[in-house]
């Protein structure tokens, strides 16, 4: 390698590092909109009066506030002039979730519509205006049904008729399993050429990013293309394609047939499903750039003869900072990625001619660069597991500490400690040329594996390979002083891949940083040491990774420090007060270890029995006492055997006014179920869940093998609102996950 003598090399690695900083500082939300702003425009403030009108306090499927949520939400599309009714129905787990124990609920999705002047099908605005029981749900999903709001407001205000439909539809029952999504497409009548823009939150803060869309997903992403605030890429959105676990509405959409583009914000996640998820935490420029490109690809769509969004293949696209999203087609990642791998073959052919690295350096450079990847990642999520042991109450965080930015700062850091530990060690074992021709090597091939698979997939490494690859092909071809400054212009990608894909990756959390964060940093990261080829120092490089480690330690007990559970940010826990009524016993229950508080009600162990049985995923347990509860009742009216097949239909209902029923038997027991009416897309294997049951009850027909049908039933209430004497009054820095549950069960009698 020619390039890279001494300060110059430094210098032109700190310019891209300052690349890498501009292109994470551009993707975040900055400013807001206020109540003033123009009629036609997104403002966040005025959406806000909406969160506070939604969020305030718990409005989970089936309870009081929730009504209260959903007529008042119809009420203000009605006064927006959009002909609404509300869809009552039953909804089931969609056929892209599957669970040993299926979900059911009674379900009210609100369906509001402005009609097109010439549609070509329908642009859906979709959220779910549900929340857990355990918060006021500000962010999961008032903000969703907020942008939706006041996009129609804005819409209504500055453009007329639209050439398309505009259909809002608030979906029920979302975080139960997406049960309301899935009525609304079982229901049918829909119209199946629609485009939906769907809304979720797994955060409190954070760029808005589109972050998964059905395929072929050319079409739709040219008009995101065109929206304020792009934030998305093709490697996010096919990984998602693959099989992300996901819990969103998208999945019931994607299976009715719809084109679906999902977006969401995953920042500040300490406060998803928590007590403190409300609007005071909600961060208006995160609303400013949901909105805006809610209002923006409305119209775009809603504008369009939307057959055209129906046909095309796949694109690669990514975002270029302070221009927009670069879409290209796939075939030029395939195209590129071959002729990355070529150039670098080439590359290590000039340097072994010129006797300047082996092809064995070269090839140990690359292999121990890719071996790098999951050590780094190893490191990082060791990182989140230590301080998970040193405190224990971490272990119940669903995603991140309340304040995270010394940890997240601490997952870059040490990632790159990993990475430049590589380094020193490649350089000492491989020798410079070796370890510069080794990592490009690395990455290339990587990338074109990648693109083999999935082109979309593979363009956060191929681009920046290719263009590295070009880079430092060019400093074995023009002379000095112009090496360098080429060198690092062709560098400029991988820095600005790196800035934008690496912090995002950190924003979702200590959880998964580990597997977005490191390998970016390590692999994008290592195109930008070849700025350093003769700059490294020959002496003490060791020094370099061993401060980086001492930096990790410095940060994570900064964020130790800093980081404390009070009032305002109270730790998660969880407990169920669980009573067998038949035979009058009670158990307190919990799927998490004991804390500083529930340690009061459970010690380390699981539970036995009738209790086992039910929740045998619990891992600490204690004795309750027995308290007089009203019991669930399951009444049959009818019970046939033919041809050794057993038929029983029973109506089942809560005495209590529960919010959730729960019918279990043994696994296999049943080889048929409808709840309600409706089937479920897969045969539970021991039961079934259903949420909001009317109090008349949920009538259930099952079908068995002749012979006895063991049935339990079981009743969930919110276990703060359960009344139950010994559960006392907890600390004020303890909040409750929403399976915090009063639970009693009885045996259906007479099967």
């Amino acid at each position: 390698m020619r390039v890279g003598r001494g300060i110059s090399g430094l210098l032109a690695f700190a310019l891209l590092l300052v690349l890498a900083v501009m292109s994470a500082w551009d993707q975040q939300p900055h400013g807001f909109r206020g109540e003033s702003a123009p009629g036609d425009v997104f403002s966040a403030e005025r959406a806000q009066r909406v969160i506070e009108e939604i969020a305030r306090a718990p409005h989970a499927v089936g309870s009081a506030e929730h009504a209260r949520v959903r007529d008042h939400l119809a009420d203000e599309l009605r006064n927006l002039g959009l002909a609404t009714e509300i869809q009552r129905g039953v909804g089931t787990y969609p056929g892209g979730l599957s669970a040993p124990e299926s979900a059911f609920a009674q379900v009210s999705n609100i369906v509001a519509t402005l009609p097109g002047a010439d549609s070509t099908g329908t642009v859906y605005l979709t959220a779910h205006y549900d929340s857990v029981t355990s918060g006021p749900g500000a962010n999961d999903d008032s903000v969703g049904v907020a942008a939706i709001m006041e996009t129609v407001r804005a819409l209504r205000d500055g453009d007329g008729t639209l050439r398309n439909n505009v259909v809002v539809l608030l979906t029920d029952a979302e975080e139960p399993g997406l049960l309301g999504a899935e009525a609304f497409v079982a229901a049918g009548g829909y119209d199946k050429r629609g485009v939906v823009i769907n809304h979720d939150a797994r955060g409190a803060s954070g760029p808005a990013l589109l972050w998964r869309i059905t395929h072929p997903d050319g079409p739709l992403i040219r008009a995101v293309a065109r929206a304020p605030y792009p934030n998305t890429d093709s490697t996010t959105t096919a990984a998602a394609g693959a099989g992300i676990p996901s819990s969103t509405d998208f999945v019931s959409f994607e299976s009715g047939e719809l084109r679906v583009l999902d977006w969401a914000f995953a920042g500040s996640s300490a406060y998803y499903h928590n007590r403190e998820d409300t609007p005071e935490h909600v961060n208006l420029p995160t609303v400013q750039q949901l909105g805006e490109n809610t209002l923006a690809l409305t119209r775009d769509f809603g504008q369009r003869d939307l057959a055209e969004t129906s046909d095309g293949a796949d694109a690669a696209y990514f975002p270029l900072p302070f221009a927009g999203l670069v879409v290209i087609p796939a075939w030029v990642i395939l195209v590129l990625a071959a002729l990355g791998t070529l150039g670098v073959i080439g590359l290590a052919w000039w340097v072994r001619r010129a006797g300047e690295a082996s092809v064995k350096a070269i090839a140990g450079g690359a292999i121990t660069l890719v071996v790098a990847v999951p050590i780094a990642v190893a490191a990082t999520y060791g990182l989140w597991w230590l301080l998970q042991e040193i405190r224990p109450a971490y272990q119940a965080s669903p995603v991140d500490p309340y304040r995270p930015e010394f940890f997240h700062i601490a997952v870059l850091v040490l990632s790159t400690a990993v990475l430049i530990g590589w380094y020193a060690f490649a350089r000492r074992v491989f020798g410079p040329t070796g370890t510069a021709i080794g990592l490009l090597a690395g990455v290339t091939l990587l990338g074109a594996g990648i693109a083999v698979v999935s082109p979309p997939a593979a363009q956060v490494l191929v681009l920046p390979a290719a263009a590295a690859v070009l880079g430092v092909g060019a400093s074995f071809v023009i002379g000095d002083p112009w090496r360098l400054p080429v060198l690092t212009l062709l560098l400029a990608p991988a820095a600005l891949f790196l800035g934008s894909t690496a912090w995002a990756g950190v924003q979702t959390g200590l959880v998964t940083a580990p597997f977005l964060a490191a390998p970016a940093i390590v692999l994008l990261g290592a195109l930008l040491l070849l700025t350093l080829s003769r700059s490294w120092p020959a002496r003490r490089g060791w020094l370099v990774p061993g401060a980086a480690l001492v930096l990790t330690v410095v940060l994570a007990a900064a964020g130790m420090a800093v980081d404390r559970f009070d009032d305002r940010h109270p730790r998660l826990s969880q407990i169920i007060y669980a009573l067998d009524a038949d035979r009058a016993q009670a158990r307190w229950l919990s799927m998490l270890a004991p804390d500083a508080w529930s340690r009061d009600f459970v010690s380390t162990g699981g539970p036995e029995g009738s209790f086992a049985e039910l929740w045998d995923y619990a891992v600490a347990t204690g004795d309750a006492p027995a308290q007089a509860l009203s019991v669930p009742i399951a009444e049959v009216t009818s019970d046939r055997t033919e041809a050794g097949r057993r038929t029983v239909t029973l109506r089942m209902r809560s005495t209590r006014g529960a919010y959730r029923l729960d019918l279990r038997w043994p696994d296999g027991a049943v080889e048929s179920v409808k709840v309600a009416g409706r089937t479920a897309h897969s045969l539970p294997e021991h039961g079934f869940r259903f949420w909001a049951p009317p109090a008349e009850g949920v009538e259930v027909e099952l079908s068995a093998p002749a012979g006895a049908l063991p049935l339990t039933l079981v009743d969930y209430t919110w276990l703060p609102d359960s009344g139950i004497e010994s559960f006392g009054t907890p600390p004020l820095d303890t909040y409750f996950r929403q399976d915090s549950t009063a639970a009693v069960f009885v045996r259906v009698p007479g099967l």
